[in-house]
């Protein structure tokens, strides 16, 4: 076998002067080799790091303006094959729109004389929003996500959302059943008709509403009044709610609006029926504290346990009273509009008008010699109590437990006057929807 030159110097390396001459030569080439390869090393490293900034600050922006100016295509729903709410869990993702703006084609040219003090102009106050128009809510957004607990529950932020989807078929079914109710009521009623958005709709960033698959709510309400009969009234207090979303209108742990969300409805009623709403900050504060709702109900969890809410009622400036039918058939039971034993747990919200009753009356001394049925869900049940300052009556219908004629009702107890108040959630409800219909029997 042949052997290399290095070979013969093994074991010897100071064993003769040829070989310590060797071993110089070889130690440097070795350190010429050892230099080589470092400087190609850092030219290597170098290349790889001017390639990394070129893609970083050139490549890809220019990647992302040409994607990002074509949009996202909006996100469509079939229409249901039944007149149930859709709620769609997807993991489609997509941009957030929070508030959308339009910017300005040119940029206006001014010129102002020097001044040694800096000018300070007033902001512009925005034009009013009229009642057809609705406002986009801006909801904070710090990229992180939550936890899809059911197919009509989310977690985020240790607060609980109830998912809404529905589709157009829906939405004109709801408005069709209130066509049908109105044309058998006198002509002389006037009717008013309020969809109240739930929390989502306010509480959710759109990165998240759209992962998961709700369909914008607004664009519901929007679809109702649309085929709503000239007669109905459309009241918007989906702007009202949008002005403070930042507020807390929503509970954390249940469905529902706080009296401050229905507080801020029923100002937007005030201002669209030419009535002069109650100020809020006049009103004495009555709070329960330990509210764990349907949310903490289903779900159990602990971070909504550890997020429980407050149930804020307010003194009412009326003398009032009130009289109610739990179901139809019971006898009437005299009681307060506000339930005195409510306490602390899941049952809370029941402090307004005793929860959930086929019919409950309020009687006041506001002298004005209206009176007001309110056809509604529970989400009326925080509302009312406002309208004791403009009507010496409000009678309350909930037609998931009263039955009969809405009409004949109306003439027996010399009412004029009707509104409709249902959340999102109900008017796209296959049974809310059909006991509604029993107004017509």
């Amino acid at each position: 076998m042949k052997r290399r030159n290095s070979d013969y110097f093994i074991g010897m390396v100071y064993g003769s002067g040829a070989n310590r001459k060797y071993s110089k030569r070889r130690r440097k080439r070795q350190r010429q080799l050892i230099l080589r390869r470092g400087l190609l090393i850092a030219l290597c490293c170098i290349l790889l790091l001017g390639l990394g900034a070129v893609t970083y600050f050139c490549i890809v922006p220019a990647v992302s303006n040409l994607f990002g100016s074509k949009g996202s295509a909006p996100a469509t729903a079939d229409e249901a094959t039944t007149d149930e709410i859709i709620v769609q869990v997807t993991t489609t993702t997509e941009s957030i729109t929070e508030a959308p703006t339009e910017a300005p084609t040119t940029m206006p040219t001014t010129t102002q004389a020097p001044t040694t003090e800096p000018t300070t102009i007033a902001p512009t106050e925005p034009e009013p929003v009229s009642p057809e128009d609705f406002i986009s809510p801006v909801v904070k957004d710090d990229g992180k996500d939550g936890t899809l607990y059911s197919s009509t529950l989310y977690l985020w932020k240790n607060k609980g959302f109830n998912l809404f989807g529905s589709t157009d078929k829906v939405a004109k079914n709801y408005a069709t059943t209130l066509n049908g109710i109105v044309k058998k009521l006198d002509k002389k009623v006037t009717v008013y008709n309020m969809v109240v958005p739930n929390h989502t709709e306010f509480g959710l960033p759109q990165r998240i509403k759209t992962e998961i698959g709700c369909t914008s709510q607004a664009d519901n309400i929007k679809t109702i009044n649309k085929n709503l009969a000239d007669r109905i009234k459309s009241i918007n207090c989906y702007n009202a709610l949008a002005t403070h979303n930042d507020e807390y209108i929503y509970y954390n742990t249940d469905h529902h609006w706080t009296s401050l969300g229905a507080y801020y409805a029923y100002t937007a009623f005030c201002e669209q029926t030419g009535k002069t709403p109650l100020d809020i900050s006049t009103l004495k504060k009555n709070s329960i504290e330990g509210f764990t709702g349907s949310f903490y109900t289903l779900s159990g969890s602990s971070s909504l346990y550890n997020n429980s809410d407050t149930v804020v009622y307010y003194t009412l400036p009326n003398k009032t009273s009130a009289q109610m039918k739990e179901r139809m058939g019971s006898q009437t039971i005299y009681c307060d509009v506000y339930y005195p034993a409510s306490t602390s747990g899941s049952l809370t919200y029941g402090v307004f008008c005793w929860g959930d009753t086929a019919q409950f009356k309020i009687n006041s001394d506001a002298g004005t010699g209206k009176k007001i049925a309110v056809v509604k869900d529970s989400y009326g049940n925080a509302f009312a109590p406002f309208l004791t300052a403009h009507y010496d009556e409000i009678h309350l219908i909930d037609y998931r437990y009263y039955s009969g004629d809405l009409n004949s009702y109306l003439k027996q107890n010399g009412i004029d006057e009707v509104l409709f108040l249902n959340n999102t959630m109900s008017a796209n409800s296959a049974s809310q929807v059909a006991g509604m219909k029993n107004a017509l029997s």
